[in-house]
């Protein structure tokens, strides 16, 4: 019996047999006074009552009460320290069926155990769905990585014939120039030397020119894991308009920018970002058939920065709205788009936090923004 339920039956055991005393001597005292029981012997009377009262009472107490009770607190303890169901305590004996529930409060303790039982069991269930969830979670994370490098190893293959043929007027000039600065340096005459280091210096010029186109494509191209950090947006635009205007149907493009000099950095991947605008400004050329034009643009919006990019084109169908960023949908003809650039774009910009959403602008065109989070003030920018 728990320490905390002996004292109350104790004192219900008391108040029990002084019950029985109180009766006993109440129906003796008339046969005491007819002298039909000595004092003596009603004395014995009345303490034997009352020893019947705190025996039957102390039964009666301790099956209907005292073990329920005690089956219930050691349910509630275990049922609290997540036991296995079949840890419960039982009202029947071990081997034996459980008792009926009934009523009162042995009745009680059997529902409560069972109860218990059930709440254990779906603990098990619930924690073993969690576990499976997560698994899920995991497995959708890793599909979600896989596509984002495929699509950028797509837009990396894409974009290499264009990347050879901008890579090869530089490379035609800086062999232009080499020989140029050979012939002036075997004059050896000051202004042919002054002219040879002219030159040197657009061979240089040239050769950053190539280093950068390669460098931004071998950044789009490489996996990595996302590393947030605060960015300044115009890094990643440079990034994407250098590889988007080595592209022959973006070249007529005509790109206007609209970002103040005093916006704010934003939490976000660069390369990651690079890639987002990338493909947002290779679809508002295609919009445009390539000749058309393109506005860029940023605001500071309270504490997120809002990167905005239009396009002169036909814009969004109504219809279309609701499943541009859906895998695999696309408006382009076949084999001109698989429907993962705006899917993955998405994906991108709410690992960092973020959110996309697509519409049409007042004047006509398609509108994307993109919403960052924006870096603290006293973040350096990247």
């Amino acid at each position: 019996m728990r320490p905390g339920v002996r004292p109350v039956l104790l004192l219900d055991l008391a108040a029990a047999g002084a019950a029985v005393a109180a009766v006993v001597l109440a129906a003796g005292l008339p046969l005491a006074a007819r002298g039909a029981l000595t004092p003596r012997a009603l004395a014995l009377v009345v303490v034997a009552g009352a020893c019947a009262g705190v025996a039957l009472g102390a039964a009666l107490l301790f099956r209907a009460v005292a073990r329920p009770v005690d089956r219930l607190l050691e349910a509630a303890e275990r049922l609290g320290a997540g036991a296995h169901a079949e840890a419960l305590p039982l009202l029947a004996p071990t081997g034996e069926p459980a008792a009926p529930a009934g009523r009162g409060v042995a009745g009680a303790a059997v529902a409560f155990e069972r109860l218990a039982g059930a709440l254990v069991e779906e603990r098990l269930r619930l924690a073993e769905k969690v576990a499976e969830l997560e698994r899920a979670n995991g497995a959708l994370v890793d599909a979600r990585e896989s596509l984002v490098r495929a699509e950028r190893l797509a837009t990396a293959g894409q974009l290499a014939s264009g990347i050879a043929h901008e890579v090869g007027n530089p490379l035609g000039a800086i062999s232009g120039y080499a020989e140029l600065a050979r012939a002036r340096l075997r004059d050896g005459r000051p202004a042919a030397l002054a002219q040879a280091a002219e030159f040197a210096e657009r061979i240089a010029a040239e050769t950053a020119r190539i280093d950068r186109l390669v460098r931004d494509l071998l950044d789009l191209a490489r996996p990595s894991a996302p590393e947030v950090r605060p960015v300044n947006v115009r890094g990643p635009l440079d990034a994407a308009l250098r590889l988007a205007r080595a592209q022959a149907r973006f070249r007529a493009v005509d790109v206007t920018e609209a970002i103040p000099e005093d916006l704010p950095a934003v939490l976000a991947d660069e390369q990651r970002l690079a890639q987002v605008l990338l493909n947002l400004l290779l679809n508002a050329g295609d919009a445009t058939g390539g000749a058309g034009a393109v506005r860029v643009s940023a605001r500071e919006d309270g504490p997120a920065v809002e990167l905005a990019v239009e396009d002169g084109g036909p814009g969004f169908a109504a219809a279309d709205l609701a499943r541009v960023f859906e895998p695999f949908f696309t408006t382009k003809p076949a084999g001109e788009g698989t429907g993962l650039g705006l899917a993955i774009c998405r994906g991108i910009v709410e690992a960092l936090g973020g959110e996309i959403r697509a519409g049409n602008a007042p004047g006509g065109g398609a509108r994307v923004v993109l919403r960052l989070r924006r870096a603290p003030r006293d973040g350096a920018a990247g």
